[in-house]
């Protein structure tokens, strides 16, 4: 027979029963078996075995469980009927009565072995009614002589002596034995942390083991509902006061304040939390995720009513023993009433000193009770904010239609407008009543808003205005946007930065949206050390204060420092931080998103840039700028690093008709532009009007970077040995700054340049130095273009080893080979890697040109060697 699960670790206690009922069917003076154990510990599932292991011997089994009716006699009244036994009503419940009716009934069992051995079976003794069990106790006292075996099982001490019944008692199960009973159930060998989590999760009860793996098996993960039931389940079978002492332990976590709260001793409290820890029955020693949910599963065994009154109770420990007001406050957040002013005082101490999640969890209580106090909604809002601003909108538009008074609406309006990136309250909130820093900062955050929306920025970056002085917070806001608008509308570079400086002169603001417009305006405009001086703060502040959406817009900014430096590896360990946090906090950034898809793209796994494009809505971002030109631009990128030339150019083109239709003069965008230029020139395609706008934007903005795009724009498309000149000058200019990702980008271009003109030596030379400056950038497909040209023009590089052999590879190619060499099929390698099966095809083909291999078969055996 198959092993069962809940059968593993029990043999030796079926052998021991097996060796009683044998001996009975031989008339060889069995004794009655006596299984015990807690619930769950499989009890059940020995019984049943046993009983189906008698049938098969051709014995007469007959098998009850103690349930229901709790008449006298009834479960063996159920037992024996089912041999046709009958067992009278007893109407004069005496002590003569019953041992005349036991030995009528023994009798009856005697005389039904004498057709063939009989196996009496009772699942639960301790469930059955009273006279059942003392009439067990009759028959374990009288077997030995005829060829009846007598089973039983029980969790807990029974009202009978049974002293002569073999008692076997069923444990715990060991690791090995929860190995093996993962590895039969889920069909593979666990390892020691899978094997651990199962073993002190469950306490090696297998029932409860049991409900684990099959919810592994079922959701591929442990979830918090499995863990919560079986918490439950354990601790049910536990004595009145250890459960006491658990469900205190786990709402107060303070072993000294154990004892009051479950109204015993010091002394049994600490004997209790031993034996509770024993058990593994207070999650101890679990991952913290699963720890928690365990501990929540404990408090189950409670109704609400009486979970609430623990908390209650604790919170008045804790307050009256001078603990931390925050711990005070985390048993009153969970009151169904918090109605002593004492507790709204606590909320309001803790929500001041507490980090921002916790914050808003005591603010959210008292806004609960206090639903019309504008500024508890305000200070709610604050909190929220860092890490949840949807909901901080929602309270924020609750504050606002609450009050009548200009100034509030206005600081309210201006939270909401940066929260949410939405204007919907800063034409309501303006009044000429207001103070004029309110309506500077009003000024600010529209502008800034504007300049989002490819609709209104044009119009907003011509009408910006700096303030006429720089002494206040709001004024050097309103100025930071300003630096912006004026960059992004093609204004004096000298004015641009003058205003972002002004903007960043108190080094103690920390105003995320516009200090961060100021940074970018020194990035564009040369000034890269200064832009990540200020973003490495930015970064710092908000990591430490846990402004979560602050730190993200933070991250993002300073990839895009670190991208135009040439410093890919930088920038996408910032953008992908910044990407892990807009998933966190399920916000919408789609900026972020783009960009480390066009850094992935840069770097070479363009599985992973499929995939986060694919992430984006482009419906969504058509009216945000410069989200859906960098959106166009990466998109066109991703088709060109594929070999899709065509559509390259199509979504290039695309681009440029986004760019032109804003009617900004950005010098942000001179890099897209370059782009632009590139994918259309080589798609043969006419790059004239995108190098006029090169040519406009960088006299409008006269920066070395600014001048070298030019030149490089006009190298991509002039035709004669003139592009040479034009080319090293761009190359010496993005040296300048640096920008190595540029810098390498030229000199590619000149070594394809003098390649065209057959001059290979010089041809080499560019060659060498681009795959230097690709490399250093982190841009392997960029020196992977370089290093085929060198090598085209009679170059000479390392050729890999063995061991090195799959450096060549980018991290996308490397993803397919694997695969491929494993034997997969090109479509079950897109569908695994949630790509399109003409990716799989072009970085196969790529992988084989760069390993020198033609088929399937060869790659198999490059990689085994």
């Amino acid at each position: 027979m198959e092993e069962q699960p809940e059968l593993i670790g029990r043999e030796s206690v079926l052998t021991a029963v097996a060796h009683q009922t044998t001996a009975a069917r031989r008339g060889r003076g069995a004794r009655a078996v006596l299984v015990r154990g807690g619930r769950g510990c499989g009890k059940s599932a020995v019984l049943r075995r046993i009983a189906a292991t008698e049938t098969k011997a051709g014995t007469t089994v007959l098998s009850e469980g103690g349930r229901g009716d709790r008449r006298p006699l009834a479960v063996a009244r159920r037992l024996l009927a089912q041999a046709g036994l009958r067992v009278p009503e007893l109407a004069d419940p005496s002590a003569a009565t019953f041992h005349r009716v036991y030995r009528a009934m023994w009798r009856d069992v005697v005389a039904l072995a004498q057709r063939s051995p009989v196996c009496l079976v009772l699942d639960d003794l301790d469930a059955c009614d009273d006279a059942t069990v003392h009439w067990a106790d009759f028959v374990v006292r009288r077997l030995g002589d005829e060829p009846v075996s007598l089973v039983l099982s029980h969790n807990r001490a029974v009202q009978a002596d049974l002293a002569s019944a073999h008692v076997v008692d069923l444990p715990p199960l060991t690791a090995p034995q929860v190995v093996d009973m993962i590895s039969t159930t889920l069909n593979f060998p666990p390892d020691a942390v899978l094997t651990s989590l199962c073993l002190t999760l469950s306490g090696g009860v297998p029932s409860h083991l049991t409900t684990v793996l099959a919810d592994i098996r079922a959701a591929r993960a442990l979830r918090q509902e499995s863990v919560e039931l079986v918490a439950a389940r354990r601790l049910r079978d536990q004595p009145d006061h250890l459960r006491a002492i658990a469900t205190a332990l786990v709402v107060v976590d303070r072993e000294e304040l154990v004892g009051p709260l479950a109204g015993v001793s010091e002394r049994v409290a600490e004997n209790g939390i031993s034996a509770l820890r024993r058990q593994h029955l207070l999650g101890d020693g679990l991952p913290e995720h699963v720890r928690a949910w365990y501990r929540a599963g404990v408090l189950d065994v409670l109704d609400p009513a009486e979970v609430a009154d623990l908390r209650h109770r604790a919170a008045v420990v804790l307050d009256e023993s001078g603990h931390d007001v925050r711990a005070v406050a985390d048993q009153l957040v969970h009151l169904p009433a918090v109605d002593a002013p004492w507790m709204s005082q606590v909320l309001h101490e803790a929500a001041a000193g507490g980090q921002p999640q916790d914050a808003s969890r005591y603010l959210r209580r008292l806004v609960e009770l206090h639903p019309d106090d504008i500024e508890l909604r305000v200070n709610l809002a604050t909190e929220l904010s860092r890490h949840d601003p949807a909901q901080a909108c929602e309270h924020l538009a609750a504050a606002f239609h609450r009050t009548t008074d200009p100034d509030l609406r206005a600081a309210v309006a201006v939270k909401h407008a940066l929260t949410g990136r939405t204007r919907t309250f800063l034409r309501l909130a303006r009044d000429p009543a207001l103070p004029q820093d309110l309506t500077t900062l009003l000024d600010a955050v529209q502008l800034s808003i504007d300049l989002e929306d490819a609709h209104t920025a044009a119009a907003a970056a011509e009408k910006a205005v700096p303030p006429s002085a720089s002494d206040t917070t709001a004024q050097r806001c309103l100025l930071g946007v300003v630096a912006e608008a004026t960059m992004r509308g093609g204004g004096a570079v000298h004015e641009a930065v003058g205003y972002a400086r002004a903007a960043l002169a108190d080094a103690e603001a920390l105003t995320d949206w516009s200090m961060l417009s100021a940074a970018a305006v020194l990035r564009v405009a040369g000034h890269s050390a200064d832009a990540l001086a200020v973003l490495d703060r930015a970064v710092d502040a908000f990591s430490c204060n846990g402004d979560s959406l602050a730190l993200c817009r933070s991250l993002f900014q300073r990839a895009l420092a670190h991208m135009s430096l040439g410093d890919l590896p930088r920038a996408t360990s910032d953008a992908a931080a910044a990407v892990q946090a807009v998933r966190d906090g399920a916000w919408h950034m789609p900026r972020a998103t783009i960009l480390l898809a066009w850094l992935s793209v840069q770097t070479g796994d363009t599985l992973l840039a499929e995939r986060l494009l694919g992430e984006v809505d482009e419906d969504e971002i058509r009216h945000l700028t410069p989200a859906h030109r960098e959106y166009l631009r990466t998109s066109a990128w991703l088709a060109y690093t594929q070999g899709d030339l065509a559509v390259a150019a199509e979504r290039m083109a695309a681009c440029q008709t986004a760019l032109t239709a804003v009617g900004l003069s950005d010098p942000s965008a001179l890099p897209t532009w370059i782009d632009i230029v590139q994918v259309l020139t080589e798609a043969g395609h006419d790059a004239s009007a995108a190098v006029r706008e090169v040519d406009r934007l960088a006299r409008a903005w006269p920066s070395r970077e600014a001048a070298a795009f030019s030149l490089l724009a006009r190298a991509y498309t002039t035709t004669g040995h003139g592009a040479l000149d034009m080319a090293k000058a761009a190359s010496d200019g993005f040296a300048a700054v640096p920008s190595l990702l540029q810098q390498a980008r030229t000199e590619l271009l000149l070594g394809t340049r003098h390649t065209e003109f057959e001059q290979p030596r010089e041809a080499r030379t560019h060659l060498r130095a681009a795959v230097g400056l690709a490399l250093r950038a982190g841009s392997r497909p960029l020196a992977d273009s370089a290093r085929s040209l060198l090598l085209g023009a009679g170059g000479r590089m390392r050729v890999p080893s063995t061991a090195d052999g799959m450096a060549v590879l980018t991290a996308s190619e490397r993803k397919v080979v694997e695969l491929a060499a494993a034997g997969a099929t090109n479509r079950a390698i897109a569908e695994r890697l949630s790509v399109t099966l003409r990716t799989v095809e072009v970085h196969l083909t790529r992988a084989y040109r760069k390993l020198g291999i033609s088929s399937r078969a060869e790659l198999a055996d490059h990689l085994a060697s």
